[in-house]
């Protein structure tokens, strides 16, 4: 006789056990951050009372009036005839889009189990805040492409950076003082704003950080050219085929986003069957989210693969809000300038 059969029992360690450190990694969303600090930027495109209306904005559509720069007739003959202009206004509508993901939570799949509910929870909450971010950051690069800049009045585009599809080619031998030439090629468009912001594809990342780390001390200190710019990088920024890196280049506060959630979740709102509506905020997502929750009896033993989960609780969370990205007016992008400048580095 013998107890080695149960002394001989598989170890387990504790989890969070670490080992899935890699597989459960998120991206960082440099897009994403650069938008939401010139929303909150005081050269804002994005009023304060935008901002305030859009959150009471559901189920009606939200218009911000804008005016056209119009054109002045000069002469050089005083008359008693007066001619007048009028000016041309216009309604821009904020179109928005909504987010939705689902968690569904066994709470007796936990009782006798080394992960806890509460591990459980968190990572499914971190996967979803991953996915709305992407999502919003996809969305991000696919609004400013689509409002980049296609005229400039700056002799140096041609010269030294061609356009093809409306970005700015930057050969090789160029790289080293690009990001010095964006100051004066804003200029001659008539955009003086010192803070400019700088979001791209991680490859341009080796040529940023090359000469940020320039210093006096060096034989060739080209870190001047980097004053007054703000980088910051997304995986979503894709390069086109045969280009190095992608990238946009605007003044602070060019570009916006604003988000809501729904009436149910801002009055908190429950039901007389238990439903609750409810609005908070999720780790790493950097503005509120409308959440509601109710649970109920269910036959979960498919799902879990237990068969004694005929009558269990199963709780559900659904999280939604809705965005809106704002971008400058412009009455005809193939004429009128854009602060929106699109870049790639050739290889």
């Amino acid at each position: 006789m013998s107890i080695a059969a149960t002394y001989l029992q598989d170890i387990r360690v504790l989890y969070p056990s670490r080992l899935d450190r890699d597989q459960l990694r998120v991206t960082r969303n440099g897009l994403l951050t650069a938008v939401l600090e010139m929303t909150n930027s005081a050269n804002s495109i994005v009023s304060a009372d935008l901002r305030a209306k859009a959150l009471a904005s559901e189920g009606r559509n939200l218009d911000v009036p804008v005016l056209q720069k119009g054109p002045v007739t000069l002469t050089n003959v005083r008359s008693c005839v007066v001619s007048c202009s009028e000016s041309d206004s216009a309604l821009v509508r904020i179109n928005w889009k909504t987010l939705v993901a689902d968690i569904c939570m066994i709470p007796c799949e936990y009782q006798v189990n080394e992960i806890t509910y509460t591990a459980d929870l968190a990572k499914k909450i971190r996967e979803i805040v991953e996915a709305f971010k992407n999502e919003i950051e996809t969305d991000l690069d696919l609004a400013l492409d689509a409002n980049k800049n296609q005229v400039y009045n700056s002799q140096i585009v041609p010269t030294k950076y061609p356009l093809a599809g409306d970005a700015l080619q930057v050969q090789a031998v160029d790289r080293d003082f690009f990001f010095n030439d964006i100051d004066p090629i804003n200029f001659a468009d008539d955009y003086y704003d010192e803070n400019v912001k700088v979001i791209a594809s991680p490859s341009i990342m080796s040529t940023v950080m090359r000469y940020i780390n320039q210093g006096p001390g060096n034989a060739a200190n080209t870190a001047y050219q980097f004053a007054g710019k703000d980088f910051t990088f997304s995986n979503r920024i894709v390069n086109g085929v045969g280009v190095y890196g992608t990238g946009y280049f605007m003044p602070d506060g060019s570009m916006g986003l604003l988000t809501r959630v729904d009436c149910d979740a801002r009055m908190r709102a429950v039901a007389t069957r238990g439903t609750e509506w409810f609005e908070d905020t999720l780790p790493d997502l950097p503005f509120t989210v409308g959440i509601k929750y109710d649970s109920e009896c269910s036959d979960e033993t498919v799902a879990t693969g237990l068969g004694y989960l005929t009558a269990t609780k199963v709780e559900h969370w659904q999280i939604s809000f809705d965005y809106a990205i704002i971008v400058p007016y412009q009455v005809n992008l193939a004429v009128d300038s854009s602060a929106i400048r699109k870049f790639e580095f050739l290889p």
